[in-house]
Order: C-alpha cells, then sequence, then structure tokens
C-alpha cells in the first residue's frame, strides 16, 4: 500500500502576519473557544499553565485574568506581538513567546496544565507524534494536557484537513497518559465567502459558525 502524502504545512506567520489587526484568521473568534473557557471555569487549569499554539493570546489572557501563572507559545512572530499588545493594553502579565511547538527547548518537567486551542489538528502526521513527545517532556507527572481539534466523524462540519478520529486520538495520547476524557465540543470558526460548502454552513448570531470537534483530557502519568 502506498503511503499517503502529507499535505503542505501551513505558513502561520503569513496569515498573521498580512492580517496585522488579527480580523479575517478563521480561527481567531476574539475570546477563548467556549469548549476550552468552560474548563477554565471550572477551575480544571492549575499551577504553571501553557497555552501552546495560542495564536493572538485570548484563552492564555484569560487566564492570567483569573490570577493564573501562563506561557504561550506560538510559531508565528506577529501573533505573539499581537498577544502582547493585548496583555500590555489589558493590563495582564502572560509569557509569551515565539517557539515552535515541535521542537521545544528549555521547559522541561515545567508545566502542570497545557492547553491547546486547536494546535493538534494543524500539524501533519509526522509532526503531531513529535508534538506528542515535546508534550510528555515539558509535563510534570500527573499535568494535565487538555487538546481541541476537529474530529473525523460521519456528517462533520470540519475543513478536510487536520480531522482527527477517536481511535487516533487514543492512539497519540497512549505511551505516558491516561485519557480522562474524550468528548464532543464545538469549534467556532469565523468562515468566509466563497469557500463553497463550508461558506453555507449554519452561523450563531456572532457570525460564527460552529464546527465538529473533540475535546479531549488527558493526564501525564508517572512513567
Amino acid at each position: 500500500m502506498t503511503e499517503q502524502p502529507e499535505p503542505p504545512d501551513i505558513d502561520f506567520e503569513e496569515i498573521y502576519r498580512d492580517r496585522v489587526d488579527g480580523r479575517g484568521v478563521p480561527w481567531d473568534i476574539g475570546e477563548p473557544q467556549p469548549a476550552l473557557a468552560e474548563l477554565v471555569d471550572m477551575g480544571w487549569c492549575r499551577g504553571q499553565i501553557l497555552d501552546i499554539g495560542c495564536g493572538t493570546g485570548e484563552l492564555g489572557l484569560a487566564l492570567a485574568a483569573r490570577g493564573h501563572s501562563v506561557t504561550g507559545l506560538d510559531l508565528a512572530p506577529s501573533a505573539i506581538a499581537r498577544a502582547r499588545r493585548k496583555a500590555a493594553e489589558r493590563g495582564l502579565k502572560v509569557d509569551f513567546v515565539a517557539a515552535d511547538a515541535t521542537e521545544l527547548h528549555g521547559y522541561d518537567g515545567y508545566f502542570d496544565t497545557v492547553v491547546d486551542s486547536g494546535l493538534l489538528h494543524c500539524l501533519q502526521p509526522s509532526a503531531q507524534r513529535r508534538y506528542l513527545e515535546v508534550l510528555r517532556r515539558i509535563c510534570r507527572p500527573g499535568a494535565g494536557v487538555a487538546v481541541l481539534c476537529f474530529a473525523d466523524v460521519p456528517g462533520a462540519h470540519t475543513p478536510d484537513r487536520g480531522r482527527l478520529t477517536e481511535r487516533g486520538l487514543h492512539e497519540l495520547f497512549t505511551d505516558g497518559w491516561d485519557v480522562e476524557a474524550l468528548e464532543a465540543a464545538e469549534i467556532l470558526g469565523l468562515i468566509g465567502e466563497g469557500l463553497g460548502e463550508m461558506s453555507a454552513w449554519p452561523r450563531d448570531s456572532k457570525g460564527r459558525t460552529p464546527m465538529t470537534g473533540w475535546r479531549l483530557r488527558a493526564r501525564r502519568t508517572e512513567h
């Protein structure tokens, strides 16, 4: 059986650089994704927290507003610059850093909580495996990881790229993890015109399109 080629990498820096004010970035809805904001509200996040793939920082800033110690990492320097401006405007302290989540160094055993709002499903399969190796390395034993990602299920309203099956997620979070919960969850996006079927998907009162996702919570084991 011939192995399928991986899709080309997404140039996130180009996307953010061309939209300096943040408008027009489909996943930048101006607030944390509700499925992860719910975890913040219920007190699930604790200790040293990493918002990985933080974009322009809404989730990390929401955590900081509640008094948490937060680091935000993103590959795109333009996104990090915007996140730092937001933090300054709101009087909040978050350590926003431009870094590659699949090649991350300097944080071994540092974090008690990691929140991933749409990073995992943007990575190619080989990069997803490297990313899980990074998560194992930077999380302390007992640390919690929450991932919000596109779901590969029948009738899913998601882009074609990056969908993850239930089985695929469990396989990624096997070595060194206990999966606490894997449940259906909406991902909100700003879907513009001219995108065929996607442009016709339903929108909420704020013009955001609910898409089909998973919310996974896993706990780093001792081994």
